[in-house]
């Protein structure tokens, strides 16, 4: 995701425990931070887009991806929930809830889309924005 967004003039601040590929950092682009995804805040108010590839349980970055969204960190986020080999709908269906309890708190509406993308056989891909009350009707495609 870093390179994909580098690539097309974004900066990305990254956020990962591992080291990244020399070509990546030497784009320019992207700004390493060397920190556990699920302590670390951002620096700023708040961040355009969150983008997630953890490699963790689902029902975990669903509540981080959720938290960051629901709170204002960010305004949206792409990331990634891989399923387990067994039960894979009942655990995608526990991720959808837990993001939908997380905006109940104060009833705000979201949009999540979630696809299996044709190259990830293991796991899918979402999309997650919060609906401001500002928006057009014709956007407020809710989760719920």
């Amino acid at each position: 995701w870093s390179f994909q967004f580098a690539e097309r003039g974004l900066h990305v601040f990254a956020v990962d425990n591992g080291p990244l590929a020399d070509a990546l950092i030497q784009t320019g682009m992207v700004e390493h931070v060397k920190a556990d995804g699920f302590n670390w805040r951002a620096p700023r108010k708040q961040v355009e887009w969150l983008v997630c590839d953890m490699v963790e349980q689902p029902g975990r970055i669903a509540q981080l991806v959720a938290d960051w969204v629901a709170t204002g960190r960010c305004k949206r986020a792409i990331f990634n929930l891989k399923l387990p080999m067994k039960k894979r709908f009942d655990e995608l269906k526990r991720c959808r809830q837990l993001i939908d309890s997380r905006f109940k708190v104060h009833g705000d509406s979201y949009v999540l889309r979630i696809r299996q993308l044709y190259h990830d056989r293991e796991e899918v891909t979402a999309y997650l924005a919060k609906i401001h009350p500002h928006t057009l009707p014709s956007d407020k495609q809710s989760g719920r």
